[in-house]
């Protein structure tokens, strides 16, 4: 698709319509001193997550690309820019996700509904702005000059950049016709809705300068990544002065900029939704269980099992390391009464405080009700689809695609039998579920420990629970049998698998697009593939501190370009 930006100033999310994440050419406003060209071509063989390959000489992060900012981002994006109150988008659907996350472009559309409440938004937004704050002006005749002002600063902190000359003289025109048939606020206020229904507004642009295969971002690009990517939100007065003086094409300065913003209690939060969005439980208060089979598990219980989610992360995240070992690991959590109650912990706590969890029955994330409930049915463990977590979004693991003639008989409940033997039946020799079911349900078996609700328990329909179980072909570093979910999580929790993994999840993230491995000899795909494994590489050297992940990709040379093919 073509387009130019100088040429749609002013065109509204109903016009512009779809997220465009394919291949975008045009022209946009320049930043100053674009980076140099990349450096990493083909001639120094690199480690990926494919083996040591020599790179190919393309050296852009990815195509040029716009992506719409999602809910949480264009929330937080009007509060900075327009001092409001939280609260704008909440009568806003909810995202989609794409890939188990809420900002990959792909996704990322506006339905006529969007386009609509962001219509009626940004008219609701100007009716309110406080003019003597944002376009104050008193001179009568000085009218047309105060809404040039307004028009520059309101529009640098809408658009993230600079206006161009062109979007002043398209923006005072609008001021101009509207003034003639209503008042200086009337015209200011409908510049102020024109602008928040932009393109420039709702979008991030991945387009940069010039023309060629490589384009670099412009400054102001730059410094929206680094922002949206640390805090999902746009960026602060100290990195609006770095794109405006020219510095971020060092990569220094970048990492420097970058590390700052992930101190911030607002990046917790969001790095907070990534790891949750990875790991499947940033929804897990909205599952509901069967309330004649588990009566105790009250809707305060699932707000609480929700919250403890994000208090956890949120805390791993806070410590000096931030470690992705500890977050499979840590041997306490963040609870309140009803959690304890629930976890058989000692003297619980009445309100949210550090506890620790008994010591034979859970260790780290994955033995939280949060990944225990969002894995499995309303009255069921359902070990398939625990198993099936932990093999593709925990380990990065395949699982082959069922035959096209797979007719599904679903495991019916039977109370004089554990839910494994109820499951074993898919694990039979011979049997055409055999494949699949081979790699996931030894997985999940060792969850067995835990019902449907994450309660622990031993004995399930006047039976012993056996939560042993194995993985299979994913790495000679990892595969082999294990007793219990504890003994699952001390195997994976120090493991390159692990690493290499949520470097790839990390990337994705990011960059809001799927990352490539087919076919192996692409560039694009070679690309992609070794800086997934140098993400992983950087875990390795900083106690796995997930925060570095993000600062070794804006450190690369990659990270500050964009392909046009």
């Amino acid at each position: 698709m073509t387009r130019s930006y100088r040429a749609i100033p002013y065109l509204s999310a109903a016009i512009f319509g779809v997220a465009c994440s394919s291949q975008v050419t045009g022209s946009h406003t320049p930043g100053k001193a674009p980076p140099p060209s990349p450096t990493l071509v083909g001639t120094t063989p690199v480690p990926t997550t494919m083996g040591t390959v020599t790179l190919p000489a393309a050296g852009a992060l990815g195509p040029l690309a716009l992506r719409r900012l999602n809910t949480v981002e264009y929330e937080n994006t009007v509060q900075d820019v327009l001092k409001v109150a939280a609260g704008t988008t909440s009568t806003f659907r909810e995202d989609d996700p794409g890939l188990g996350y809420k900002n990959m472009a792909v996704a990322l559309t506006v339905t006529p509904l969007l386009a609509e409440k962001y219509a009626a938004t940004a008219k609701k937004l100007a009716t309110a702005l406080d003019l003597n704050q944002f376009a104050p002006c008193a001179n009568a005749a000085a009218e047309a000059a105060c809404a040039e002002a307004f028009i520059s600063t309101f529009g640098r902190g809408v658009f993230r950049r600079p206006v161009t000359t062109e979007e002043i003289t398209g923006y005072s025109a609008i001021f101009a016709d509207k003034r003639t048939r209503s008042d200086y606020a009337g015209g200011v206020r409908l510049v102020a809705e024109t602008m928040l229904q932009s393109p420039h507004f709702l979008y991030k642009t991945e387009i940069g300068d010039g023309t060629g295969v490589d384009r670099a971002l412009t400054q102001y690009e730059l410094a929206s990544q680094i922002s949206y990517l640390a805090t999902g939100a746009p960026p602060d007065a100290e990195l609006a002065t770095a794109a405006d003086g020219g510095k971020l094409g060092s990569t220094t300065e970048r990492e420097a900029q970058l590390r700052r913003l992930l101190g911030s209690d607002r990046s917790k939060s969001w790095l907070t939704s990534f790891v949750t969005q990875w790991l499947g439980i940033a929804d897990a208060g909205y599952f509901a269980k069967d309330r004649v089979v588990f009566p105790s598990y009250t809707p305060t219980l699932s707000v609480a099992v929700a919250e403890e989610s994000q208090r956890f992360v949120e805390s791993i995240l806070t410590q000096s390391n931030a470690s992705l070992e500890a977050l499979f690991t840590a041997n306490w959590t963040i609870s309140n009464g009803e959690l304890g109650a629930h976890y058989a912990v000692q003297q619980a706590p009445a309100d949210w405080q550090q506890v620790t969890l008994p010591a034979e029955q859970r260790l780290g994330i994955l033995t939280q009700s949060a990944f225990l409930v969002a894995n499995s049915k309303a009255a069921d463990s359902f070990p398939i689809r625990r198993g099936k977590t932990i093999r593709t979004r925990i380990l990065c693991g395949d699982v082959p695609p069922p035959p096209a003639d797979l007719k599904v008989v679903p495991v019916e409940l039977d109370p004089t039998l554990t839910t494994r033997e109820r499951f074993q039946a898919h694990e039979k020799s011979g049997s055409v579920c055999a494949a699949c079911h081979s790699l996931m349900d030894p997985l999940g078996f060792a969850f067995e420990n835990y019902d449907a609700t994450g309660a622990y328990r031993t004995i399930e329909n006047k039976k012993p629970v056996d939560a042993s179980g194995a993985i299979n072909a994913i790495s000679p570093e990892i595969d082999g049998p294990f007793a219990n979910a504890l003994e699952l999580s001390r195997r994976i929790a120090p493991s390159k698998v692990l690493k290499d993994c949520v470097a790839r999840e990390s990337m994705r993230w990011a960059i809001g697009r799927e990352t490539m491995a087919e076919p192996a000899t692409d560039p694009k795909v070679l690309r992609d593939q070794a800086i997934i494994g140098a993400l992983s590489a950087r875990l390795a050297t900083t106690n796995s501190d997930i925060r570095e992940l993000f600062l070794a990709l804006v450190q690369r040379d990659e990270f500050a370009f964009r392909s046009d093919q």
